[in-house]
C-alpha cells in the first residue's frame, strides 16, 4: 500500500467535440483523496461535477478527450482501456448513480443484480453469494432483506431503490465510493434516510467517499473537505469549517448565502441570489470565469488575468485575486 494519497487527480481535463468546437467540461482540476476521507464536490449545474465523477471510472464515451492524471494508489488510470480498467471498476472504485430507476435492470431481481456485481470480481459459492447479498441489504437498512432480495425494482420505493444501488456499489468493499447526486430525485425525508445509510457505510468501512452534490447541507453533514467547482475548475478547496465559515471566494460565499436559515426573518431575511448565469462552456470568459457575476471583480485584473489556486490558510486554497479582502465571517 502506498503511503501517498489514495486517489490523486492532477490537471484533469475532459473535453467533448461539438459542432461549436471543443466543450471543456473539466478544465485543469486538481485534488487528492485520502483513505477514510469524504470529499464533498459542489457547484451549480454545468460546473463539471458529474463529468469529473465519470472520468474517475473511465466512463466517458470514446469521443471524449480526457487528459491529465488520475492515479489510484500510484497507478495511472487515464489511458487504460476497458479491459485494463475492469479490475478497478466496481471493486476498487465504485459509483452510486443519481437515478436508481434507470440504473437498475427492471427485469432482474434486486438480489440477482447485486450478486452479478460480486461475481464480476469474485468466485463465491451460491450460499456465500446469497449470504453476502442479504447482509448488504441489511447493512443499508432494508427490512426483511432475504425476502426483498427476490423482489424486482418496481416493488421497491424510490428510497429503497437508492439503498439497493448503495448496496451494489459497496458489494466488493471498494476503496473509493463515488456518489453522484445520490439524493437528488428523492423527497426530503427519504434523502435523510439515504444520508444516514451513507454515514453508516462510512463508519463501518474504510472507503473514502467523493460526494458530488449541489446541496451544501449534505456536504455540511457528511464531508470532511469541500471542493467548490465553477465552469469546470476548482475555485475553492478546504476543510468544511474553513469553506463554510472562512470562505475566501465570492462564488462560495454566494452559494452559502443562498441557503435558507432559520435565523433570517422578515424582509432582511430574504434569500441571496448570485446574479447572472454560469457561462457556456464553449465561451468561457477571459480572466476569471466568475468575474461577470462577481461583486468584487476589478476591471483590468479579474477580466484579464486568470487567478491561480493559492494557499489562503492551513490546507485551504482559493482561486481569487482578491481573497485577502474577503474577511472571514
Amino acid at each position: 500500500m502506498s503511503d501517498g494519497p489514495l486517489l490523486s487527480v492532477r490537471d484533469l481535463r475532459v473535453e467533448f467535440p461539438t459542432s461549436g468546437g471543443l466543450l471543456a467540461a473539466v478544465d485543469g482540476l486538481t485534488f487528492e483523496l485520502s483513505a477514510g476521507e469524504t470529499l464533498g464536490v459542489v457547484g451549480e449545474s454545468g460546473a463539471g461535477k458529474s463529468a469529473t465523477a465519470s472520468a474517475l471510472l473511465g466512463l466517458h464515451p470514446r469521443e471524449a478527450k480526457v487528459t491529465g492524471s488520475i492515479q489510484f494508489r500510484g497507478q495511472e488510470l487515464i489511458g487504460l482501456g476497458d479491459k485494463e480498467l475492469r479490475p478497478f471498476r466496481g471493486d476498487r472504485i465504485a459509483m452510486i448513480f443519481q437515478d436508481a430507476t434507470s440504473s437498475l435492470n427492471p427485469v432482474l431481481r434486486i438480489g440477482d443484480q447485486i450478486a452479478e456485481a460480486i461475481r464480476a470480481h469474485y468466485d463465491l459459492s451460491r450460499s456465500e453469494l446469497k449470504a453476502r447479498v442479504v447482509g448488504l441489504l441489511e447493512l443499508v437498512g432494508i427490512s426483511s432483506p432475504a425476502e426483498r432480495a427476490d423482489q424486482y425494482p418496481h416493488e421497491f420505493s424510490g428510497g429503497m431503490r437508492q439503498r439497493a444501488m448503495i448496496a451494489m456499489a459497496i458489494a466488493n468493499d471498494p476503496d473509493v465510493l463515488v456518489a453522484d447526486e445520490p439524493t437528488t430525485a428523492l423527497d426530503v425525508t427519504i434523502q435523510a434516510q439515504v444520508l444516514e445509510v451513507m454515514e453508516r457505510i462510512k463508519e463501518r468501512t474504510e472507503a473514502a467517499i467523493v460526494m458530488i452534490t449541489h446541496d451544501l447541507g449534505v456536504v455540511a453533514g457528511l464531508a470532511d473537505r469541500v471542493l467548490v467547482m465553477y465552469a469546470g475548475r476548482e475555485v475553492e478547496l478546504g476543510g468544511v469549517e474553513d469553506v463554510f465559515y472562512r470562505s475566501r471566494h465570492p462564488y462560495t460565499r454566494g452559494l452559502l448565502a443562498s441557503l435558507p436559515r432559520l435565523d433570517r426573518r422578515g424582509a432582511g431575511g430574504r434569500l441571496h441570489r448570485i446574479d447572472g448565469n454560469p457561462p457556456s462552456l464553449l465561451e468561457i470568459p477571459s480572466g476569471c470565469e466568475f468575474h461577470p457575476r462577481c461583486p468584487y471583480a476589478l476591471v483590468g485584473l479579474c477580466d484579464v488575468s486568470r487567478p491561480e489556486l493559492t494557499v489562503v490558510g492551513d490546507a485551504h486554497w482559493s482561486s481569487c485575486h482578491r481573497w485577502q479582502e474577503l474577511e472571514p465571517r
